[in-house]
């Protein structure tokens, strides 16, 4: 008799990357369309590629009744504040569009580099 392992592991729509230093903001893994929208994104003053992303996604893909909740918790000022504060991730779920459909999904944001106490890199993860 064979004995097959239940897979544990979560299955992740996307995974990314945020160098608040560099001003980057690398999908590791997530949809096509997105990862163009973060290679025409362009430097200016007035906001960071992560700020204009996260914008976009809140504009084009959030549903309307979580938007303002999604920008207020992906925030950069409130991401650096929490994990500052000594949480050790931030979470929320929100309903979005993934390929015209409308689905919940779980998003984690997790501190990857901290230099004393100022946030350098931070990693998101989402699931759906």
């Amino acid at each position: 008799m064979r004995v097959e392992k239940k897979q544990i592991e979560k299955e992740y729509y996307k995974i990314v990357l945020v160098n608040i230093q560099m001003d980057e903001y690398k999908i590791l893994k997530g949809p096509e369309e997105e990862q163009i929208l973060t290679r025409v994104l362009q430097d200016d003053y007035h906001s960071t590629k992560y700020e204009k992303m996260l914008q976009l996604l809140a504009w084009e893909l959030v549903e309307k009744e979580y938007r303002e909740d999604f920008c207020s918790i992906f925030s950069l000022k409130n991401i650096c504040k929490e994990f500052q504060n000594g949480k050790a991730f931030i979470k929320y779920s929100y309903l979005r569009n993934i390929k015209e459909e409308k689905q919940m999904v779980h998003t984690r944001v997790y501190p990857r580099t901290i230099q004393g106490e100022e946030l350098k890199e931070f990693m998101i993860y989402v699931t759906v």
